[in-house]
């Protein structure tokens, strides 16, 4: 009996140790447009052992990545979220950007005839 006891504590203090735990950072959106046909987004993750972060490089291409998929409009709308996950000894932090590809029009621009 003391074997089945033994056996049932060790898988669920496994079962715990394996579980993560997620919290969420930071929020933030700016004004969303009423034309939202073109969604765009791009993620990174940074991955540290006891949550021993040197440096935030990883976020420093996601304007980038956001900009290639919207070539000749603007990007607006845009949503991040930052959230951070510990397992056991690791923490992975995951930042995720969207919004909206906006194409002006000629008139917008002021170059209408």
């Amino acid at each position: 009996m003391k074997s089945s006891t033994f056996m049932h504590r060790l898988v669920l203090t496994c079962a715990v140790a394996a579980a993560g735990c997620t919290s969420l950072q930071s929020v933030s959106v700016n004004g969303v447009p009423s034309e939202r046909r073109r969604p765009v987004a791009a993620s990174a993750v940074n991955t540290a052992f006891l949550g021993l972060h040197f440096d935030n490089d990883f976020v420093n291409g996601l304007t980038d990545q956001l900009r290639a998929q919207c070539p000749k409009g603007k990007v607006a709308g845009v949503f991040t979220k930052h959230e951070t996950t510990w397992y056991v000894l690791v923490q992975e932090r995951h930042v995720r950007v969207s919004g909206y590809c906006v194409y002006e029009t000629a008139e917008a621009q002021g170059t209408a005839p």
